[in-house]
Protein backbone atom coordinates (compact mmCIF):
# COMPACT_ATOMS: atom_id res chain seq x y z
CA UNK A 1 0.00 0.00 0.00
CA UNK A 2 2.89 2.31 0.51
CA UNK A 3 3.56 2.08 -3.13
CA UNK A 4 0.02 3.09 -3.98
CA UNK A 5 0.25 6.08 -1.62
CA UNK A 6 3.41 7.29 -3.29
CA UNK A 7 1.84 6.94 -6.70
CA UNK A 8 -1.24 8.82 -5.53
CA UNK A 9 0.87 11.70 -4.14
CA UNK A 10 2.85 11.95 -7.39
CA UNK A 11 -0.36 11.93 -9.42
CA UNK A 12 -1.89 14.62 -7.21
CA UNK A 13 1.19 16.86 -7.53
CA UNK A 14 1.17 16.40 -11.31
CA UNK A 15 -2.54 17.30 -11.56
CA UNK A 16 -2.11 20.40 -9.40
CA UNK A 17 0.90 21.44 -11.46
CA UNK A 18 -0.98 21.05 -14.74
CA UNK A 19 -3.94 22.93 -13.34
CA UNK A 20 -1.66 25.81 -12.21
CA UNK A 21 0.04 26.01 -15.59
CA UNK A 22 -3.30 26.04 -17.37
CA UNK A 23 -4.49 29.10 -15.46
CA UNK A 24 -4.09 32.49 -17.16
CA UNK A 25 -1.77 34.98 -15.50
CA UNK A 26 -3.45 37.41 -13.22
CA UNK A 27 -4.29 40.83 -14.74
CA UNK A 28 -1.75 42.60 -12.49
CA UNK A 29 1.06 40.37 -13.65
CA UNK A 30 0.70 41.58 -17.29
CA UNK A 31 1.27 45.14 -16.17
CA UNK A 32 4.25 44.03 -14.16
CA UNK A 33 5.70 42.20 -17.18
CA UNK A 34 5.22 45.28 -19.37
CA UNK A 35 6.85 47.54 -16.76
CA UNK A 36 9.77 45.14 -16.43
CA UNK A 37 10.17 45.02 -20.23
CA UNK A 38 10.14 48.84 -20.35
CA UNK A 39 12.72 48.92 -17.56
CA UNK A 40 14.91 46.45 -19.47
CA UNK A 41 14.63 48.55 -22.65
CA UNK A 42 15.60 51.69 -20.71
CA UNK A 43 18.57 49.91 -19.12
CA UNK A 44 19.71 48.68 -22.54
CA UNK A 45 19.53 52.25 -23.90
CA UNK A 46 21.45 53.51 -20.87
CA UNK A 47 24.06 50.81 -21.46
CA UNK A 48 24.46 51.81 -25.11
CA UNK A 49 24.81 55.48 -24.14
CA UNK A 50 27.38 54.61 -21.47
CA UNK A 51 29.32 52.45 -23.94
CA UNK A 52 29.30 55.29 -26.50
CA UNK A 53 30.48 57.78 -23.86
CA UNK A 54 33.20 55.33 -22.79
CA UNK A 55 34.41 54.96 -26.39
CA UNK A 56 34.47 58.73 -26.87
CA UNK A 57 36.39 59.17 -23.62
CA UNK A 58 38.93 56.57 -24.75
CA UNK A 59 39.36 58.37 -28.09
CA UNK A 60 39.82 61.70 -26.30
CA UNK A 61 42.34 60.12 -23.96
CA UNK A 62 44.29 58.66 -26.88
CA UNK A 63 44.26 62.06 -28.64
CA UNK A 64 45.40 63.80 -25.46
CA UNK A 65 48.23 61.27 -25.01
CA UNK A 66 49.32 61.79 -28.61
CA UNK A 67 49.24 65.57 -28.20
CA UNK A 68 51.18 65.31 -24.93
CA UNK A 69 53.82 63.20 -26.68
CA UNK A 70 54.10 65.74 -29.51
CA UNK A 71 54.38 68.62 -27.06
CA UNK A 72 57.01 66.76 -25.05
CA UNK A 73 59.06 66.22 -28.22
CA UNK A 74 58.68 69.91 -29.14
CA UNK A 75 59.79 70.91 -25.66
CA UNK A 76 62.87 68.69 -25.88
CA UNK A 77 63.74 70.11 -29.31
CA UNK A 78 63.29 73.70 -28.14
CA UNK A 79 65.35 73.02 -25.03
CA UNK A 80 68.15 71.65 -27.19
CA UNK A 81 67.94 74.69 -29.50
CA UNK A 82 68.03 77.01 -26.45
CA UNK A 83 71.12 75.28 -25.10
CA UNK A 84 72.81 75.52 -28.51
CA UNK A 85 71.96 79.22 -28.73
CA UNK A 86 73.31 79.83 -25.22
CA UNK A 87 76.54 78.15 -26.24
CA UNK A 88 76.74 80.25 -29.42
CA UNK A 89 76.14 83.44 -27.43
CA UNK A 90 78.93 82.47 -25.05
CA UNK A 91 81.32 81.82 -27.95
CA UNK A 92 80.34 85.07 -29.74
CA UNK A 93 80.72 87.06 -26.52
CA UNK A 94 84.22 85.65 -26.01
CA UNK A 95 85.09 86.51 -29.64
CA UNK A 96 83.73 90.03 -29.17
CA UNK A 97 85.73 90.53 -25.99
CA UNK A 98 88.89 89.29 -27.72
CA UNK A 99 88.36 91.59 -30.70
CA UNK A 100 87.58 94.51 -28.43
CA UNK A 101 90.80 93.92 -26.52
CA UNK A 102 92.74 93.72 -29.80
CA UNK A 103 91.07 96.93 -31.03
CA UNK A 104 91.91 98.78 -27.81
CA UNK A 105 95.52 97.61 -28.12
CA UNK A 106 95.61 98.72 -31.78
CA UNK A 107 94.06 102.10 -30.92
CA UNK A 108 96.60 102.70 -28.14
CA UNK A 109 99.40 101.76 -30.55
CA UNK A 110 98.14 104.18 -33.21
CA UNK A 111 97.72 106.95 -30.63
CA UNK A 112 101.25 106.30 -29.40
CA UNK A 113 102.57 106.51 -32.96
CA UNK A 114 100.63 109.75 -33.55
CA UNK A 115 102.05 111.23 -30.37
CA UNK A 116 105.56 110.24 -31.49
CA UNK A 117 104.93 111.77 -34.91
CA UNK A 118 103.60 115.00 -33.35
CA UNK A 119 106.62 115.18 -31.06
CA UNK A 120 108.99 114.62 -33.96
CA UNK A 121 107.13 117.15 -36.13
CA UNK A 122 107.15 119.84 -33.47
CA UNK A 123 110.94 119.74 -33.43
CA UNK A 124 111.16 120.58 -37.15
CA UNK A 125 110.74 124.06 -38.65
CA UNK A 126 107.67 124.42 -40.74
CA UNK A 127 108.17 124.81 -44.49
CA UNK A 128 106.74 127.93 -46.12
CA UNK A 129 103.32 127.49 -47.56
CA UNK A 130 102.97 128.39 -51.18
CA UNK A 131 99.52 129.22 -52.35
CA UNK A 132 98.26 128.33 -55.79
CA UNK A 133 97.98 132.05 -56.76
CA UNK A 134 101.68 132.72 -56.11
CA UNK A 135 102.94 130.03 -58.45
CA UNK A 136 103.95 131.09 -61.98
CA UNK A 137 101.68 129.88 -64.74
CA UNK A 138 102.77 126.72 -66.39
CA UNK A 139 104.52 127.19 -69.67
CA UNK A 140 105.43 130.88 -69.09
CA UNK A 141 108.66 131.87 -67.46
Amino acid sequence: MARANKALVVLLVAVVGLWGCAQRPAPGSLERIKSLEAKIAKLEDDYRAAATARDQARRKLADADEQRTRLQQDLEQQTKERDDLKQQVTVRTAERDTLQTQFESFRKGVRSLLNQADTAASGLTPAPVISAGDAPPAGKS
